[in-house]
């Protein structure tokens, strides 16, 4: 295991000329290898990288550590990681499944029930059935014994990139050259509207969406809908799905960068306008709003995915100035805030500082922050946050 510190002089040079929304990591600020393939977010927040050749990495906000098969994971190509509410880290690899709780490994492969030691992709059922998408059909974990599903069982193609769980438990599973198959448990029906599928991903209204070979692909439950260069997609191999908190839809493409789309128009972005690299493996959301992507070359946090803060300098009841900082950042304080708190948040959604207004207290002064974007917040109120930014 190895930990290493985050330099953050670098964002002056990185973030601020390129674009003031995105910051890159890569190995040089502590990354175990650039091509990341798969990322998750535990419950204090810390973001886990699955990179395919050297392990994971946990950043936590300022320190990386990493872990490799020195350490206990069983293979270091990851392609797949999911924690469950136990707070446990499942990793799919090249050479089978790996579960860390924070101080031990125990590892899984085909000796001890899995299908296929090359995992795709992970998901958690409603009752805590670990699902494993494999090169070999589909595996599920009960935490005691494992059950197989394969073509013998109904399931249209054993090599499952790809799958998901829907609002009604259904599990969705996309081949690669058989269609998709949907489980509810019992039953299985197949769709081949949806083909050489990469990624599946659930939307709030029910929606599933599918990014395939040839194009984004969503299925209402009656009708399907297809997306291609046509509509305004960068490109039509779409690796990485993700939602925000404002409904947007973001796919990632294999060779043209991410795309937002608003459920009108697609606004692209690639390594000309910030983002570390074109091939985007994987896309996440975490709970401040921020878009984290996983690419060939390193993962760019994109913190304009933020939704519910003020975006100017002035909230109802302080005013932040000025904005962009270069040394100290000052808020003023209305009356009513007597006996509130504020707390700082950076890119990441950890805590950097908090506070509690007392009776004297009209004007807070900020210091000793690094470069970067934050976030200013009274209560944790959504409509008492104000973007901020430190140069």
């Amino acid at each position: 295991m190895k930990t290493q510190l985050l330099v953050l002089a670098f964002m002056i040079a990185g973030l601020f000329i390129k674009a003031q929304t995105w910051i890159s990591y890569d190995q040089t600020n502590g990354l175990a290898d650039n091509n990341v393939q798969a990322i998750a977010i535990d419950a204090f927040g810390n973001k886990w990288f699955g990179t395919y050749g050297g392990g994971i990495s946990k950043f936590d906000g300022a320190n990386w550590t990493s872990y490799t098969v020195n350490d206990g994971l069983v293979n270091d190509y990851v392609r797949a990681i999911k924690i469950d509410a136990l707070g446990n880290i499942w990793i799919g690899t090249d050479g089978g499944v790996s579960k860390f709780n924070g101080s031990t490994w125990t590892n899984y492969t085909t000796f001890e029930g899995l299908s296929n030691n090359l995992v795709y992709a992970i998901e958690i059922d409603a009752t805590g059935n670990k699902w494993f998408a494999t090169n070999m059909g589909v595996s599920k974990f009960n935490d005691v014994s494992w059950t197989i599903y394969t073509t013998a069982n109904g399931l249209a193609n054993n090599i499952v990139p790809a799958m998901a769980i829907d609002q009604t438990n259904n599990l969705w599973f996309g081949t690669w050259g058989g269609g998709v198959s949907k489980f509810d448990g019992t039953n299985w029906l197949t769709y081949s509207q949806a083909n050489y599928v990469n990624v599946v991903k659930p939307d709030a209204s029910g929606n599933i969406w599918f990014g395939t070979s040839t194009g984004l692909k969503k299925f209402d439950g009656t009708a399907w809908t297809n997306y291609t260069t046509t509509n305004g997609l960068p490109a039509n191999n779409v690796h990485a799905i993700a939602f925000d908190q404002s409904n947007n839809k973001w796919f990632g493409t294999n060779a043209a960068g991410i795309s937002k789309y608003n459920g009108s128009a697609f606004t692209n972005y690639n390594t000309s306008n910030g983002l570390i690299g074109d091939l985007v493996n994987t896309s996440i959301i975490d709970n401040a709003g921020n878009l984290w992507v996983g690419t060939m070359d390193g993962v760019s946090l994109y913190t304009a995915a933020i939704s519910g803060i003020v975006e100017n300098k002035i909230a109802t009841s302080f005013s932040l100035f000025p904005n962009p900082a270069t040394d100290v950042i000052k808020v003023n304080l209305k009356d009513e805030l007597i006996g509130s708190y504020y707390a700082v948040t950076d890119n990441t959604g950890r805590v950097v500082k908090t506070g509690e207004i007392n009776y004297t207290t009209m004007q807070i002064e900020i210091l000793d922050l690094s470069p970067g974007i934050y976030v200013f917040a009274i209560n944790g109120m959504s409509d008492q946050k104000c973007k901020v930014i430190k140069q």
